[in-house]
């Protein structure tokens, strides 16, 4: 064989395998969260049945807050509802859990909770999907732990895994 084409033939599939390899081992479906170390987006969202009462994310500042993006047509959200209904109650008076429940209706959310054995935090309603849009939701459930300053610490993609979570609320406690 000719050693310039085998040198050829080198150059040109070296970069290709480096260009593959590299891509292989990440997640296709993680989007970096440009809002991570920076003040999350403020809101002021009514509550479910609070008859007419709003709940503002300034309502908590100096206690860490949990945001977590639901609606009742996420079958992921339902598996993850009772994880998060526990971690609400194991933190209870040192982090506050809220969930902001987009593009729903409060008669689905209604008619959802009092199957799933309700909520053990706030369930707010985000009309006009004003707040889903402020912290960049693609994809149901996604969870924020913002810490006492009112700054995004972490973002979580689809279902908490407490093992992960539960370390990172520690360490904005």
């Amino acid at each position: 064989m000719n050693w310039k084409v085998l040198l050829v033939g080198l150059l040109l599939v070296a970069p290709l395998v480096w260009v593959l390899n590299s891509g292989f081992g990440n997640d296709p479906s993680y989007i970096p969260c440009p809002l991570i170390g920076k003040p999350a987006p403020r809101f002021d969202l009514p509550v479910l049945d609070g008859n007419g009462a709003t709940l503002k994310l300034s309502d908590y500042l100096g206690k860490p807050v949990v945001v977590n993006f639901w609606a009742t047509w996420c079958p992921t959200c339902g598996d993850e509802h009772p994880e998060l209904i526990s971690l609400s109650r194991t933190y209870e008076g040192r982090v506050q859990f809220v969930g902001i429940a987009y593009l729903d209706t409060e008669d689905n959310l209604r008619r959802w909770l009092r199957s799933h054995g309700g909520m053990a935090f706030p369930a707010l309603i985000d009309v006009g999907s004003t707040a889903a849009v402020a912290y960049g939701v693609g994809k149901l459930p996604e969870t924020y732990l913002v810490d006492k300053t009112g700054v995004i610490r972490k973002k979580y993609f689809g279902a908490i895994n407490p093992a992960e979570f539960i370390p990172d609320v520690e360490s904005v406690l």
